[in-house]
């Protein structure tokens, strides 16, 4: 059966980056892991703008709704080495805005990966610390900005909502089209998890696309169960900006919370041997924070016959390799 579509088209959008991504198959991982399933990888860390990632699919309709809105800055916040604030940061230069980000942590001595980035592209930082409220400083600065004579306009971390996880609706339909041109169909798809519109998102699409597939989100940052109610939420808001019936629980949201060690941002062990073999299978880059974890938790799946259900098993390729430069102390050994 031909998967389903999904009209976006009322939705304005920037539109500065080619769709669909590319569906790539990795026969050398499979290989390598001796996995039953074939293994295919999406590849949104080519959406291009700002180096690519998976948040470029969000904000290319969440930042089409601060330009109609007439904004002139754009106000975020996350983490130092945050990609989120990498692509925000990368759509308010092709719009013609300016951009403040806030970030939680204390400003390095030397600035390496995104925060190099961030640097060369010309935002306006915030360092407030590791025990800094970002959301109640961004807030706050959003309205001194627009009592200053400004049009701030304030995007979530990860433009995570519904307007931003609609992006990922999109992917995953995109994902049902392409694994039916190639005669295959993912059983399981795998992706990275924490402000949760990637994998909200994620269930939206392969609802209206593909309604056995089943989204694995590999949590970075938390426990299950806050994880689970976080992404049963923002899918149900983005069912209802959509005007689809679908409703969920949080029961229905897969979460693996085994993965991501010690606290976000922390690099693993095994994300970072997941980093090392599937470039050194493949050729493909991923990142210790988000997409080295993902691939270590869907491999880990693989190896215990988790999976072995599912003729063909996905992972989505969400971007941040910048990350890698600023934790070479894990790559220097072999």
């Amino acid at each position: 059966m031909t998967p389903r579509s999904l009209d976006l088209s009322r939705f304005p959008r920037v539109g500065v980056f080619p769709r669909p991504t590319p569906f790539e198959e990795m026969p050398n991982l499979r290989a390598a892991v001796g996995a039953r399933p074939r293994l295919f990888i999406k590849r949104d860390d080519a959406t291009l703008v700002g180096l690519g990632g998976n948040k470029t699919r969000k904000l290319d309709f969440v930042m089409a709704d601060a330009r109609n809105a007439g904004a002139d800055v754009i106000v975020t916040w996350a983490g130092v080495q945050s990609n989120h604030c990498r692509q925000t940061l990368a759509f308010a230069r092709r719009l013609g805005m300016d951009c403040h980000l806030v970030l939680t942590g204390d400003e390095p001595a030397l600035r390496q990966g995104n925060l190099l980035i961030f640097t060369i592209m010309g935002a306006e930082l915030h360092f407030i610390g590791e025990d800094g409220d970002a959301q109640a400083y961004a807030t706050d600065l959003t309205e001194k900005l627009r009592a200053a004579g400004h049009r701030p306009y304030y995007v979530p971390i990860g433009a995570s909502v519904p307007l931003g996880a609609i992006g990922y609706a999109e992917s995953l339909v995109e994902v049902a089209q392409q694994s039916e041109a190639l005669g295959v169909k993912a059983g399981h798809v795998f992706l990275a998890t924490g402000s949760a519109g990637t994998q909200a998102g994620a269930i939206v699409g392969s609802r209206v696309a593909s309604p056995t597939t089943r989204i694995h989100g590999v949590s970075v940052s938390r426990a299950a169960p806050p994880q689970q109610e976080s992404v049963a939420r923002l899918t149900n808001e983005t069912f209802e900006l959509l005007g689809l019936a679908d409703r969920i629980t949080p029961d229905d949201v897969i979460v693996h919370d085994q993965y991501y060690g010690e606290r976000y941002g922390v690099a693993t062990p095994e994300g970072i041997e997941a980093i090392k073999l599937l470039a050194r299978t493949e050729g493909l880059i991923l990142d210790p924070v988000y997409t080295g974890k993902g691939l270590a938790g869907l491999l880990d799946q693989l190896r215990r016959g988790n999976l072995d259900d599912a003729d063909a098993v996905a992972f989505i390729h969400t971007g941040g390799f910048p990350a890698i430069f600023a934790q070479p102390e894990h790559f220097q050994k072999p």
